[in-house]
């Protein structure tokens, strides 16, 4: 007997398409292809996810690479469906950082092991897109030196977290 997602797959991939085809023929300004190219990206991150979450080894590499392309994917879609402008690159460049971030803690949480590192460098990641969209949207006043001198206890604070959380989670075999 086949895997089930091996017969569901297909058939949700030609309803979409078919959709997208008659909406294209209907509405060719909206779905035209170059709004609608970040779906190539979206739906390949899908895929990683579906075979990472469904797929009888439940391999966490696929949940990373799968939350990391559909997250681009989807921030493409902000720019081609003009919720921003391409020349705004400039200030949301931080996104990137923060899609890293959420891919390393799909790993982690989809992990057996819960490497502590792993979350780690994920909340790090996050951290900084989110002091460097502090930067290019607010344009905080002050150097950047002088503002992580000021907030180097948030790194012990951090630290501290993990290890609580290392030691309140840690699985007993």
């Amino acid at each position: 007997m086949k895997n089930r997602a091996e017969t569901i797959i297909p058939g949700i991939i030609l309803i979409l398409l078919g959709l997208f085809l008659l909406l294209q023929q209907f509405l060719p300004d909206f779905f035209g292809w170059g709004n609608i190219w970040p779906i190539f990206p979206t739906l390949a991150g899908i895929a990683f996810l579906i075979g990472g979450l469904f797929s009888r080894n439940r391999d966490p590499g696929l949940l990373f690479v799968g939350t990391a392309v559909t997250l681009v994917g989807l921030f493409f879609f902000a720019f081609t469906f003009d919720l921003f402008e391409w020349a705004d690159m400039g200030k949301l460049w931080p996104a990137f950082p923060v899609i890293g971030g959420l891919a390393f803690l799909a790993l982690f949480f989809g992990s057996k092991s819960r490497d502590w590192s792993v979350a780690g460098v994920g909340c790090a990641a996050i951290a900084v897109g989110v002091i460097a969209f502090a930067f290019t949207l607010f344009s905080l006043p002050g150097s950047l030196i002088d503002i992580l001198v000021k907030l180097w206890p948030l790194g012990l604070i951090f630290i501290g977290l993990i290890g609580l959380a290392s030691a309140f989670l840690k699985r007993h075999d």
